[in-house]
């Protein structure tokens, strides 16, 4: 109505004059960004152009001004100290503060939750400790209290695993009482994120010298001035104004996040002030992480393998554990997680699709030196142009399928058409699907040859990452700091890709044999209103706990699980 038409004009020029007044503490930096903003024709440039007088020194642009994480000595390993439910109740009470209720089931709860913080008895069994608690229980400093008792006193950290980004905000808030002082809790609390959530330095320097055009290109510069004064760059449910990426479109937005499988790490020129790096380097410091269940999950996988093992874990909203380990450990060989490995491996086909590199140009500067390591990047060259590349899905249903990777999609197509037909919704244009059960010829076929293609590129990725594993041992004189983080970069990403290929290979293995009683195998042709943009063959746990505990749960030494709704 009127009177919201009115408040539109007053909060705009509140928001203009706030330009005007010299203490602005957001004026570093205006002036070139707007600058920018006005060339590409920005309603609101010209207004603020009369309010921000151009400085008499050259501004730094985002890309240099950010601040510069430093590596850190590793953190050692926690203390091993005994929790005493009167250490718990002094940190509640502080918590809390004077004056507050003295709850009996809250304080039943986190004397309980304590028993996470114990020291573990034997190897691979954690102490661990299942908590239902209803609402108003008071869980959260229930479990807080403990938790950071203990990281305090033991010199350790603890993983916060929540499944809603709501519960993440509310821990969020909540830690303060755990650490009143905002800077202290700066460096002991950290939230962290999918790479996907967080601002890339890298793809915002490619937006606005030209990645972007016209509204693209208004976002890209609006996310340039953010980003100088953002606390820590995450773009989702971070300090990015919420309505700005729905102004724009959701192509705009995930274009300047980091993107599966493309990020250089040390290769890129503002590796020193990624918003990702510094998180991950924070949160290795920090008493208290708060994560979201997948990526506890995937990290713990990644620590158990690299000997950094999760040792106190607390999962929220612990009824959500199922669901998210169905996810986390579920295996996909389709057409796009196909294009997704080559393009790691080759590249993108075009120059065009931004900065990110095959491994041949990453390691470029370590094969110049290393021969062995250069026969192996060539042989992988070679061995993975049999995976699928642009235009693959064409290629797929138009009956011309190319290598055979691409085989094998259009026989799994085949056999998901042939026994759809006829079912409920199979002409409505929806996704299809069929059970792995009486696999026709074509199909068994096909999985050998791709399995035999899959090895092929295995074996030269094995012999890459064993030749770049033993480089830092030899410490030649050329391996610098840079060309060391390129190297841990490529064998922690080398071993990702070699185990999904091992998990596909094993799928393969069973299209022609008899099913594993332990997974649920099925093809698919995933559709949009009869447009097909996938098509691939899944495998889930029968009982996803499975993998959970034994890739989580056996290194932790104190896992807590908590919901108010664990039995329904």
């Amino acid at each position: 109505g009127d009177s919201d038409a009115g408040f539109l004009g007053r909060a705009a020029t509140a928001l203009l004059s706030s330009a005007d007044d010299p203490d602005w503490p957001e004026r570093r930096g205006a002036w070139g960004i707007l600058q920018a903003l006005a060339r590409q024709r920005w309603p609101w440039a010209p207004a603020l152009a009369r309010r921000i007088r151009k400085p008499e020194l050259p501004e730094r642009s985002v890309f240099t001004s950010l601040p510069k994480w430093e590596e850190t000595a590793p953190r050692p390993s926690p203390r091993s100290i005994a929790l005493t439910d009167a250490a718990i109740d002094e940190r509640l009470d502080a918590m809390l503060g004077e004056g507050a209720e003295r709850r009996t089931g809250q304080r039943a709860y986190a004397h309980a939750a304590g028993g996470a913080f114990q020291p573990r008895r034997s190897v691979n069994a954690p102490n661990m400790v299942l908590a239902e608690a209803g609402t108003g229980i008071g869980k959260t400093l229930g479990y807080l209290a403990p938790a950071s008792g203990w990281a305090r006193a033991a010199e350790g950290t603890v993983w916060l695993s929540t499944f809603t980004k709501a519960l993440q905000r509310q821990l969020d808030q909540e830690t303060r009482r755990a650490y009143p002082d905002p800077a202290e809790k700066r460096q002991k609390v950290v939230v962290r994120k999918g790479r996907e959530n967080y601002l890339c330095l890298l793809n915002l320097e490619d937006a606005v010298q030209g990645g972007f055009a016209n509204r693209a290109q208004v976002f890209a510069q609006l996310a340039a001035r953010w980003a100088e004064y953002s606390r820590d760059g995450d773009m989702v449910g971070g300090d990015l104004p919420g309505w700005l990426p729905a102004l724009f479109g959701r192509t705009s937005f995930s274009g300047l996040t980091d993107r599966r499988g493309e990020c250089i790490y040390a290769g890129c020129p503002h590796y020193r002030s990624c918003f990702i790096e510094r998180a991950t380097r924070a949160s290795a410091q920090a008493d208290l992480v708060i994560a979201n269940h997948a990526l506890v999950m995937i990290n713990a996988a990644r620590g158990r393998a690299e000997g950094a093992a999760m040792t106190r874990l607390v999962f929220d909203e612990g009824h959500h554990l199922f669901d998210a380990a169905d996810a986390t450990f579920a295996v996909e060989l389709s057409g796009r997680e196909a294009v997704e490995l080559r393009n790691w491996l080759l590249g993108p086909p075009t120059a065009s699709r931004g900065r990110r590199r095959g491994l041949a140009a990453r390691l470029s500067d370590i094969a110049s030196y290393d021969d062995a390591a250069a026969a192996a990047i060539e042989r992988i060259a070679v061995a993975a142009r049999i995976l699928p590349g642009d235009g693959w899905l064409q290629r797929v249903a138009g009956g011309s399928a190319e290598g055979p990777i691409e085989t094998l999609l259009a026989a799994v197509r085949g056999q998901v058409l042939a026994r759809a037909e006829g079912r409920p919704g199979t002409d409505a244009g929806y996704s299809l699907d069929t059970e792995v059960a009486e696999v026709l010829a074509s199909v068994v076929e096909a999985a050998g040859d791709a399995a035999a293609a899959l090895a092929r590129i295995g074996a030269p990725m094995a012999a890459l990452k064993a030749q770049l594993e033993a480089l830092p041992e030899a410490a030649p004189d050329w391996l610098d700091g840079g060309g060391r983080a390129r190297v841990d970069g490529a064998i922690a990403g080398l071993r990702l890709r070699a185990e999904t290929i091992a998990a596909w290979t094993g799928l393969l293995a069973r299209l022609g044999g008899a099913a594993d009683p332990m997974f649920v195998d099925w093809f698919a042709l995933d559709r949009i209103d009869g447009r097909e943009f996938d098509i691939g063959i899944h495998r889930h746990w029968l009982d996803p706990m499975l993998p959970f505990a034994r890739t989580v749960l056996e290194p932790a030494h104190g896992v807590l699980v908590t919901s108010a709704t664990l039995r329904s």
